[in-house]
């Protein structure tokens, strides 16, 4: 029932739009007629003036006076913005089909043709397609009236038949294209009107939305809707390209839009004013908006999760004692050098001295206070390309990138002199010293991570060893 309902109302407000429509169309029809008289006016009263037919001549020239004089009623009515438009187009449809058919009984008596009448009828169906029903009672009225017409004025039975079934057929016809004009207007009406709400309800789903929503155009940057989330979060943006950071991400965006329809969960990092970025996860999905193709961009800001997941990162890979890289992020580094396997480096894995004996003399804090002076001295002897980690408890790994062996021995050496210059100062009440061993990689190497630090190993021990006796003496 209340879509019946609905549809009833939906179809009067597509009479009511039509009857508007066909009330201009009149106009238009009324003008062409008022100027197109003085034409009519040369023929009846210059061309046939010496015309013997005085009957024929009467009804032409009412025929066109009629026609001058409705268009100037109508131009008067027009003006009237309360005029009931559906019945007044609905009449004049009835006196253009009246004046055809009269016409052509008219020129029947004269020139045996019904042309005219053939000619309303299609003009009719062509320019005004009114609603079926009264369209149909009108063309069987006028209809039936011209047959008669013919009838009485027309003494040859077989052209009378004939007659009969060429303006029958094309009333037929005329009626037909009628009917499918208007089908054609009321479909393109109801296509619009649910368009029209779809629409509607698209922009209100689309300010309700809490997140920041940008409708933009698939074959620019012009942005069509931004909802009050959106212009809040983007202040400054006039257009969509400050959502790709490069021309190639947005092409690539593109191409996959169109393959897939969809993408959910894009991070980015974007630049949200002159002076302020935020990281975003963006949705994409291709949608049709007032019959354009367009991107609807639903924007999250997890600027606040990207802060956490780098603290996050950062305590998983920094050694809380000493602030240096710890062994899990040292490790991951070795192993993706040794993956690209593009570029020479050199290990030098260091073991602190005496840390047992610090401990169990001074206790653990001066312990840890011993590993964390060894660390920033190493530290401040290393420059920005050289990567220091500690591997757990009193080792060590640095790695140095674009040195010899004899350079690496250079740095060593600062550091020691950096560890003497500590232990005669005798700010600590333990002295500092490290042993030290080297491995030198060069890429096309085959050996595994275990292998380069297990060598370097052995050589700090070789060194080790030196150093206790050395010690002992």
């Amino acid at each position: 029932m209340k879509s019946f309902t609905k549809n009833l109302v939906t179809t009067q407000e597509f009479n009511q739009v039509n009857d508007e429509q066909l009330f201009e169309r009149i106009k238009l029809v009324s003008y062409m007629l008022i100027f197109t008289y003085p034409c009519f006016f040369i023929v009846d009263f210059i061309f046939f003036k010496n015309l013997d037919r005085p009957m024929f001549k009467l009804v032409l020239e009412s025929v066109h006076l009629t026609g001058l004089v409705i268009s100037l009623i109508f131009l008067m009515i027009y003006r009237n913005k309360k005029a009931p438009k559906g019945l007044i187009v609905s009449g004049y449809v009835s006196l253009y089909l009246l004046i055809g058919a009269v016409s052509s009984i008219n020129s029947q008596l004269f020139t045996g043709n019904i042309y005219a009448y053939i000619i309303i009828l299609l003009g009719v169906a062509v320019i005004f397609p009114i609603r079926p029903r009264n369209l149909l009672f009108q063309y069987v009225t006028v209809h039936i009236l011209f047959l008669i017409g013919l009838y009485l004025i027309e003494s040859n039975h077989y052209s009378y038949l004939s007659l009969l079934i060429n303006s029958t057929g094309t009333a037929v016809i005329s009626f037909t294209i009628a009917l499918a004009f208007y089908s054609f207007r009321k479909n393109d009406f109801l296509n619009k009107q649910k368009l029209s709400r779809n629409e509607e309800s698209f922009q209100r789903l689309f300010n309700l939305n809490p997140n920041p929503l940008i409708l933009t155009k698939l074959d620019s940057d012009e942005i069509v809707l931004m909802n009050k989330q959106a212009v809040e979060y983007y202040p400054e943006q006039v257009n969509a390209s400050f959502l790709f950071s490069s021309s190639n991400e947005k092409q690539e965006i593109l191409n996959r839009l169109l393959k897939e329809k969809s993408i959910k969960n894009y991070v980015t990092e974007q630049q949200i004013t002159a002076n302020v970025w935020k990281w975003s996860l963006l949705n994409f999905e291709l949608v049709d908006y007032l019959e354009d193709t367009c991107i609807l961009i639903d924007s999250t800001d997890i600027t606040d999760m990207k802060k956490k997941e780098a603290e996050l990162l950062q305590h998983a890979s920094i050694d809380m004692l000493t602030g240096i890289r710890n062994r899990r992020s040292g490790i991951e580094l070795l192993r993706e050098l040794l993956k690209e396997d593009t570029q020479e480096f050199i290990i030098c894995y260091i073991d602190i001295n005496n840390l047992k004996i610090v401990n169990d003399c001074y206790g653990h804090s001066i312990g840890d206070d011993l590993i964390k002076t060894c660390c920033e001295t190493i530290s401040e002897n290393l420059n920005h390309q050289d990567v220091l980690f500690r591997l757990g408890g009193d080792e060590f790994i640095v790695i140095f990138f674009k040195k010899k062996v004899e350079n690496v021995e250079e740095v060593w050496a600062d550091i020691q002199y950096a560890f003497h210059e500590i232990n005669v100062s005798n700010q600590k009440p333990y002295e500092i010293s490290a042993s030290h061993g080297y491995y030198h990689y060069k890429p096309g190497t085959k050996v595994t991570l275990e292998e380069i630090l297990e060598s370097a190993d052995q050589e700090m021990y070789k060194k080790k060893a030196i150093y206790k006796a050395l010690e002992n003496v």
